[in-house]
Formats: structure tokens, sequence, C-alpha cells
């Protein structure tokens, strides 16, 4: 087993944990505070938006070029990678969940939650071999 293995393991269980007893889902903490004012799950979304816009500056520095898929610019990259975000987000909605909860579920053994899944990875191959291309092919 590789280093890289082991700490993707190692990372994985402790996000895995921390995601099941947080019981975070970004999905619900905007419609929770939207509804009804409560900004107790809304916290996890800020404190991943705050996180990320730290550390991928960070991360960057020790990276090399900022070509990004398809051997495309990061903006176009960044546009491409909205459009899917998007797609995710708005099919989550209409299933009722959000992917990182139904990944904590589905690793908790519900089988709906595996289900949501499949079709989850299976969009993420439409997605990048067959709406990505055709939508950076008008992108300038």
């Amino acid at each position: 087993m590789t280093v890289a293995a082991v700490a993707s393991l190692v990372v994985g269980v402790v996000i895995g944990f921390v995601g099941q007893r947080s019981r975070m889902c970004f999905v619900a903490g905007i419609r929770d505070f939207i509804i009804v004012r409560d900004t107790f799950l809304l916290k996890g979304l800020i404190a991943f938006g705050v996180v990320a816009w730290i550390a991928f500056p960070i991360s960057g520095l020790f990276g090399g070029e900022f070509v990004g898929e398809f051997g495309r610019p990061v903006l176009q990259t960044a546009l491409l990678a909205a459009v899917g975000g998007f797609g995710v987000g708005y099919v989550s909605v209409l299933a009722n969940g959000c992917p990182f909860r139904q990944h904590v579920l589905a690793a908790q053994g519900t089988v709906s939650s595996m289900v949501y899944l499949a079709g989850f990875f299976i969009g993420g191959v439409v997605f990048h071999l067959w709406v990505g291309p055709l939508v950076l092919d008008y992108l300038p």
C-alpha cells in the first residue's frame, strides 16, 4: 500500500466520522436558514467555504501549472465546474438530500442512498464524457 492510499483512507475516515456526527448538509443548511432562520447547519457551509478559500491558494503554491480539465485554462474549468455543481445541486434538491449526507447514509447501509450514489456517479461519468466537452465548446 502506498502512502497516498493510507493517507486517503485516514482522511476519509476522519471526514466521514465528523460528517456522521455533525449531520452536516449544505442543502439543509440553506433550507433551514431560509425557512426558519436556523443557522446551525449553515455554519458547516460557511466553514467549508472559509477553509476552501484559504486552502486552495495554499495548495496552489505546491501545485505547478494552473491548467484545468481538458487542457483548458482554469477559468473555463471553473465555469464548467459551476455548471456541473448547479446540476448536482438541482438534482440533489429534487432527490431530497445532499451528496455528502448520502455518502454518510450509504456507508451506514441505507439502500436508497446507495442507489442515489450510483446515479450520482453515473451522472458524473456522463457529464465528464459528453456534457463537459459540449459546454466547453460554447465558452470563449
